[in-house]
């Protein structure tokens, strides 16, 4: 693991992300989050490539993500 000050905030998102994922029934669909060069989030489900969470078009992958940033951002920003 690499210290959390080197990660941005999309990879700290995502490793919250894959623990989520580890032995929810979502966990084989290779959804994985990367930083996008203009510093936003690609998601990738497998190999579709999505610009960004709102254009997942599973509502299921879509709900994951969303709680695993919900949980950095009580993490990372509390009282925000």
């Amino acid at each position: 693991d690499k210290p959390v000050a080197t990660l941005s905030i999309v990879e700290q998102i995502d490793e919250i992300l894959q623990v989520r994922l580890a032995g929810s029934p979502l966990a084989g669909r290779g959804i994985r989050l990367m930083q996008s060069p203009e510093g936003g989030a690609i998601v990738w489900v497998g190999l579709q490539k999505f610009a960004g969470v709102d254009e997942v078009t599973d509502p299921e992958v879509q709900a994951i993500i969303r709680a695993a940033t919900a949980e950095w951002e009580k993490k990372y920003t509390p009282g925000m």
